[in-house]
């Protein structure tokens, strides 16, 4: 049974929602920022379910707060959300159970171009960085020529805007970045199949690219008071 628990991260004059799952002795933490609604049983939810049944934690965090104006400008300032997936990371590195846990980033749609910033900005911390569809070019050449932490680049077979960003983001930073075409699939990889597909490539990037966490991080070692929500 999944044991969730609700958590607030300040981020400037923002308090952002996000939900924790924590394993016994897992093997890593995987950060899933979204930009929109997460909800119990969304897709969001759905792709951190199944980061955890490789033995990951999760933190899936709405990078939009619930005081931000609900006209999208919010969804569209990568600037900010890269600001807000910082100050995550940050938060993360605060916490004595968390931050020895190695970490890496699952993103997608409006959130991909800040994973990348954030990542670009904290290579020593993001291990591995997967993209689900969004326009990761977004991010700004400065960020993807700094690059250097694995990233893998999913794209649905029918988003040819999405492709043609990824190849400019792989041209700016072709050391680390591959990008994959999931074949059928739409821009929102709205088939079922076709999302669980991704999924999968994204834990084995995940697997494959982070280190294994060291012996005694689990959840018996959490302080109390700690991770309050």
């Amino acid at each position: 049974m999944r044991n969730v628990q609700e958590i607030s991260i300040a981020s400037g004059r923002a308090s952002l929602r996000a939900s924790l799952v924590l394993p016994e002795a897992p093997r890593g933490l995987v950060l899933l920022p979204q930009a929109g609604g997460v909800h119990p049983g969304c897709r969001h939810e759905l792709a951190a379910r199944i980061q955890e049944e490789q033995g990951f934690a999760t933190l899936l965090v709405n990078l939009v707060s619930f005081r931000d104006p609900d006209n999208g400008s919010v969804q569209d300032n990568v600037p900010l959300l890269g600001e807000r997936l910082l100050d995550c990371l940050a938060w993360i590195r605060r916490e004595p159970l968390l931050a020895p846990l190695p970490c890496g980033i699952l993103a997608a749609g409006s959130a991909v171009p800040a994973a990348l910033r954030a990542s670009a900005q904290r290579d020593a911390q993001v291990k591995a960085l997967v993209c689900r569809g969004g326009l990761p070019d977004l991010a700004g050449a400065l960020y993807l020529e700094t690059l250097s932490c694995p990233t893998l680049l999913l794209f649905g077979a029918g988003d040819t805007r999405g492709q043609a960003a990824g190849l400019r983001c792989q041209d700016k930073a072709p050391r680390c970045c591959r990008v994959e075409i999931i074949p059928g699939a739409d821009r929102e990889f709205t088939h079922p199949g076709h999302f669980d597909t991704a999924a999968r490539l994204a834990s084995r990037w995940l697997l494959g690219h982070m280190p294994f966490a060291p012996a005694g991080a689990d959840a018996e070692n959490l302080p109390p008071g700690r991770l309050k929500p």
